[in-house]
């Protein structure tokens, strides 16, 4: 093999070897970002986030909710955009690769975001729920302070939990009740009377709970939030005993629960 040929083979091994490092580190750096995300793609996918939002609602404008997080794995980046004009309007978007931008999550393979949270009022419902909640909550610390609520609900603490488009059958189904959820309308009574709700807590109860304890607790509740214009559909009450307990499985075992009760059926 003369000089030059090896001279040759010398340089096309290098270039072999030089690619093949480069080649390494490239792949080394797509899972990194497999794995972790990084700050360009992340602020691409809110870009792109916020164009798409604001072509499903032309009349509005966005931004993302910062809130929640904008992290992206395996080139998925979800992020969440909030309207300016609309508190009721916010959901998830997601970036795929890079150019693939839409709503339609994994786990709700059955309705885009916007469609389920804001078309359909989930926001809104959860929003008037927690505003009912709060309002009940004040006249039942007042009007009945002998009842001791042993749980705190949602992020504001409420004593008191009102699912409202609740049904027997179905659960929540705000779909169905879209007329009456406008977006951003603050909480009226009247909309209880529109709407079934179910309303839950949790009492405590000196000793073991029995049948009477929770009658009076269903009767207290009703007759106060009636009095109140304040109509609930259900009541679901858990009474919790107080008191020391050898075990849980004791605790538990006197634990009193009305199941999904009609607000017809309370005396």
């Amino acid at each position: 093999m003369t000089k030059t040929k090896r001279t040759r083979k010398t340089k096309t091994m290098r270039n072999l070897a030089w690619t093949a490092a480069l080649l390494l580190i490239l792949a080394l750096l797509l899972a990194f970002d497999a794995l972790n995300g990084d700050p360009l793609s992340q602020q691409w996918a809110i870009h792109r986030a916020i164009r798409y939002a604001e072509k499903l609602y032309p009349e509005e404008t966005f931004h993302w909710d910062q809130r929640t997080a904008a992290d992206g794995q395996f080139f998925n980046y979800v992020v969440y955009v909030q309207s300016d004009q609309s508190s009721d309007t916010n959901f998830a978007v997601q970036t795929r690769f890079w150019l693939l931008t839409d709503d339609e999550i994994r786990g709700m393979e059955f309705e885009s975001t916007h469609t389920f949270y804001v078309d359909h009022r989930w926001n809104t419902c959860y929003r008037l729920g927690n505003e009912a909640a709060q309002q009940a909550a004040a006249y039942l610390t007042v009007q009945a302070p002998k009842l001791q609520f042993a749980s705190a609900y949602g992020a504001q603490g409420n004593i008191v939990d009102i699912n409202l488009c609740y049904t027997e059958q179905d659960g929540m189904t705000p779909a169905d009740y879209v007329d009456d959820l406008p977006l951003d309308a603050a909480f009226d009574k009247a909309l209880l009377q529109k709407v079934p709700s179910r309303l839950c807590a949790q009492v405590l109860c000196d000793g073991k709970p029995t049948e009477a304890d929770m009658q009076t607790v269903l009767h207290t509740l009703k007759q106060v939030l009636e009095s109140n214009d304040m109509p609930i559909t259900y009541y679901d009450i858990t009474l919790v005993p107080t008191g020391d307990y050898a075990d849980h499985s004791a605790f538990m075992a006197d634990v009193l629960e009305s199941g999904l009760t009609s607000a017809d059926t309370i005396a």
